[in-house]
């Protein structure tokens, strides 16, 4: 990860090298004002540019509140909060930091920690007598969970342990799958296949974006066709590496009946099964597309059971007057006991780890996370762990360095 450290120099030149140090043991790259000139030179807009293209703010606070740049041509790049002249670069970093939504971890001196005296703006008198650097701390502690440290070797493995957090936290995004939300309204219910329908799931399924899974929208229980959910499904199945379906229901619009909620995954090939064992017309189709030979462009494969589609399913009037919605009851009907109805559900509270933990515990490959019920996202459990195990150990050498003098 980059990870910006942002902190006086005078004061906190000796941390602020115990920190580089670990970072670096671990595999980061610390961005901070070794990269630029004195302190009292550096490039504003520099500064706050490398925030905002950070993985990860680091904000380390004693008792100085720093250097209070004045820099009349510096505004433009500015957080919409900070006023020149009056606030320091850390600050200014930390406003920049906070309006990019970066993870910010911020470690601050313990209170009674011992500090030389020419190191508090209290005693200098600098900064209104440590007016500021006072209220920037409790800003701190006010909105994030402060670590207190004492010494720089305190510091240095108490900034190991945070960024191993952060780094989890960061990891089950990246393990994410790719999830394709094109189906989320209302598909094509009237009309041939032949239609923009069958460019919709061409585009999802053969197009250059790699697509992992599928997240489908059932709406009010009146917007899919069973017969377009198998056509979707059989082709994702048949065609492509896309590992999961996603079931919703409900809609985000205004003035509408129920508010968006998670409702299931599955593996697109068990809706294919299940649907073709229960409806015969489903079954004709799929042995009039099996032993022919493919097309070799996925493209024009998905065309050409399209029009096998047409032929044997669509012919005029005969899918529309036959028509089975998909609701929520009838996904429970079709697809029990494969339907994974359940989801880790996210909480602001949860730390990084005990989301880890309960991601790792989950039975299956593919774990469902929810926020207030609606869906987020899935981890690919395989890949997440594997990545884990590299940070541990990654993590574990870093801090057994940093105790060899």
């Amino acid at each position: 990860m980059k990870i910006y450290v942002s902190a006086t120099y005078r004061d906190l030149q000796k941390h602020r090298m115990a920190v580089l140090n670990i970072l670096r043991r671990m595999g980061h790259q610390p961005i901070g004002m070794e990269d630029y000139v004195a302190e009292g030179l550096r490039p504003l807009s520099r500064c706050l540019e490398d925030v905002s293209n950070c993985d990860a703010y680091l904000c380390i606070v004693a008792w100085r509140y720093g250097y209070v740049p004045q820099d009349p041509t510096v505004p433009p790049v500015l957080p919409a909060a900070a006023k020149l002249g009056t606030l320091s670069v850390t600050e200014l970093e930390y406003l920049k930091a906070v309006a990019t939504n970066k993870p910010i971890l911020a470690f601050v001196l313990d209170g009674d920690a011992e500090w030389p005296a020419h190191h508090f703006d209290a005693v200098s008198g600098e900064n209104e007598n440590g007016a500021r650097i006072t209220k920037f701390r409790q800003e701190l502690s006010q909105q994030f969970l402060i670590n207190y440290f004492r010494s720089a070797e305190e510091l240095a493995s108490l900034v190991s342990a945070a960024v191993y957090r952060a780094e989890m936290a960061r990891q089950m995004d990246l393990e994410s799958l790719n999830v394709k939300a094109t189906f989320n309204g209302p598909f094509k219910r009237g009309g041939s296949v032949d239609d923009s329908s069958l460019e919709e799931i061409s585009n999802a399924i053969a197009g250059q974006e790699k697509v992992q899974a599928l997240q489908i929208n059932i709406g009010s229980g009146s917007d899919w066709w069973m017969t377009r959910l198998y056509l979707l499904c059989s082709l994702a199945a048949d065609l492509t590496n896309i590992e999961l379906v996603v079931f919703e229901a409900g809609s985000d619009l205004p003035g509408g009946n129920e508010p968006r909620r998670f409702i299931g995954t599955i593996h697109p090939a068990i809706v294919k099964e299940r649907l073709s064992s229960l409806y015969d017309e489903l079954r004709n189709y799929d042995a009039a597309i099996t032993g022919v030979e493919r097309d070799r462009d996925l493209g024009g494969e998905v065309r050409r059971r399209g029009a096998i589609w047409t032929s044997r399913i669509d012919p005029p009037g005969n899918e529309a007057h036959r028509t089975v919605f998909v609701t929520e009851a009838n996904l429970e009907r079709w697809l029990a006991p494969y339907l994974i109805k359940q989801a880790i559900e996210l909480e602001p509270t949860t730390n990084a780890a005990l989301r880890m933990q309960r991601i790792l515990d989950w039975p299956m490959r593919f774990v469902p996370i929810s926020e207030g019920g609606q869906f987020k996202q899935v981890v690919d459990k395989h890949a997440l762990t594997e990545q884990v195990a590299k940070l541990s150990i990654r993590e574990q050498v870093a801090r057994a360095l940093s105790t060899i003098r």
